[in-house]
């Protein structure tokens, strides 16, 4: 499943934003992409396993759930779910933290918007 956000709702840059989210970063070696991976368990499998493009003014974060390692080499099939309620569930999660990002942006620029200028004490 995909989420697509403007680039000027997101304030960082998105390998960031996957951290906090608790995304490690992985690069394949065998094919050269960059991707991120979050674990459900402390094993290896199930992970969440996010593939970040942007295009224009935007970012796709293209995200499945892997049940488990390939099990041939030289393949790309694994048991992944590439939609249902997991999965859903972390788009939401995800899409959730960016907007909470942009209400903190926006009260933090009200807050300092409100802030009346103190006079100096110094006399020149």
């Amino acid at each position: 499943m995909k989420l697509t956000i403007n680039k000027n709702q997101l304030q960082e840059q998105p390998a960031n934003f996957l951290r906090r989210a608790g995304y490690a970063y992985i690069h394949d070696r065998h094919s050269g992409r960059d991707s991120f991976a979050r674990r459900l368990t402390r094993d290896f499998y199930p992970r969440f396993h996010c593939y970040v493009f942007e295009q224009g003014g935007q970012i796709t974060f293209n995200l499945h759930l892997d049940q488990r390692q390939t099990r041939y080499a030289g393949q790309t099939a694994h048991a992944g779910e590439y939609d249902g309620p997991l999965v859903q569930e972390e788009l939401d999660r995800l899409q959730a933290m960016a907007e909470q990002q942009i209400s903190k942006d926006e009260t933090f620029a009200e807050i300092t918007k409100e802030r009346p200028k103190k006079k100096s004490w110094w006399p020149f």
